[in-house]
């Protein structure tokens, strides 16, 4: 039996390695060879002999630093106090993560990476606590990307306009608003803002007219919702993908219409009661969740007959039966409707 297991084994293993192998007509090059600062292991204080070793995990082996040089190569560091020995003006992507709850970058930090790394193209800080983003002191036309998540950020600072270049902002912040000067960034193509406290839809984001990701999410746990939105979504022709969830939205403006390039949206955990008509009249749709909303039966029929578009759509938790979700495929038939219980 043993003998069997063993070459099952090693069947599964050869066979899928080899068929990749096998299916690449070139070595790709090596990869840039990677620094790699591995945790540190100590023996707990009165222990002896090798019965009671254990392995303590450091603060620090919680910590992720991954920094990409100019010339390719990738550096990982575990130590906050290490950056302090960086030379930043070699960097072109930092990456600074933590595992650990209640911790807090200090702003110094922040503070001289934005002003030494004048290579530097992308930017992430998750699960660190920052008192205030800091001040960008100067005009950086290098840095495309930046992504903030779960800092207690409620704020950015108006000299974020500084940031010619940028093309990719997202924060997982309690962001209440966006600074005026936000309107000039652009270039941004790609903008995601988590766990919002938004009590309004942040109208300089139509200032923006290269956008072609916009994703808006309030905290469902807030009071604090996002009620309607601009009747203006024609200042922003290049949009192919948007949602606004998390809020309490029940109706979607006109100019919507004029979105011809439209492809994804979500309006999941909203207050629709009826699926939007400027939603059903664009063709060219092919990804819609609309979960968890307190969709009325009748009027969401009706409003369904109207779809013109074919793809995925998405109504969990409506509180629909199984026997009206199947009437909803039936008059769906070339739309792949996903519910809850369909596998039941």
């Amino acid at each position: 039996m043993k003998k069997h297991l063993f070459f099952l084994t090693f069947f599964l293993i050869t066979v899928p390695f080899y068929a990749q192998k096998k299916g690449k007509s070139k070595n790709p090059p090596p990869p840039p060879k990677e620094e790699f600062i591995p945790p540190s292991i100590s023996q707990e204080p009165g222990a002896s002999g090798d019965n009671n070793m254990s392995v303590v995990m450091p603060a620090s082996d919680l910590t992720r630093i991954n920094v990409t040089k100019t010339n390719g190569q990738k550096i990982r560091i575990n130590q906050i106090n290490e950056l302090e020995n960086l030379d930043f003006s070699q960097v072109k992507e930092l990456s600074i993560s933590t595992m650990m709850s209640d911790q807090s970058l200090d702003n110094r930090i922040l503070q001289k990476i934005l002003n030494e790394a004048n290579q530097l193209e992308a930017l992430e800080v998750a699960n660190f606590k920052i008192e205030k983003f800091p001040e960008i002191k100067a005009q950086n036309h290098h840095l495309k990307k930046i992504a903030l998540d779960k800092n207690d950020l409620r704020t950015i600072p108006e000299s974020i306009s500084n940031l010619t270049a940028l093309e990719n902002f997202s924060s997982g912040n309690p962001l209440r608003e966006l600074p005026a000067s936000f309107s000039q960034l652009k270039n941004i193509k790609e903008l995601s803002l988590n766990y919002t406290e938004f009590s309004e839809f942040p109208k300089v984001i139509f200032s923006l007219n290269k956008l072609s990701f916009l994703y808006i999410s309030g905290n469902y746990k807030g009071n604090i919702k996002i009620k309607e939105l601009p009747d203006m979504f024609q200042e922003l022709p290049e949009l192919e993908e948007v949602g606004v969830t998390n809020a309490s939205l029940s109706k979607l403006p006109k100019s919507f219409l004029g979105l011809k390039k439209l492809k994804k949206v979500n309006f999941s955990n909203n207050q629709f009661t009826e699926f939007p008509e400027v939603l059903a009249a664009n063709p060219k749709l092919e990804f819609v969740p609309f979960t968890n909303n307190p969709l009325e039966w009748s009027v969401f029929l009706a409003s369904i007959k109207k779809i013109k578009w074919r793809g995925l759509f998405f109504l969990n938790e409506t509180g629909f039966t199984k026997k009206q979700y199947e009437e909803i495929q039936k008059i769906l038939a070339k739309i792949d409707v996903y519910y809850d219980g369909m596998n039941d």
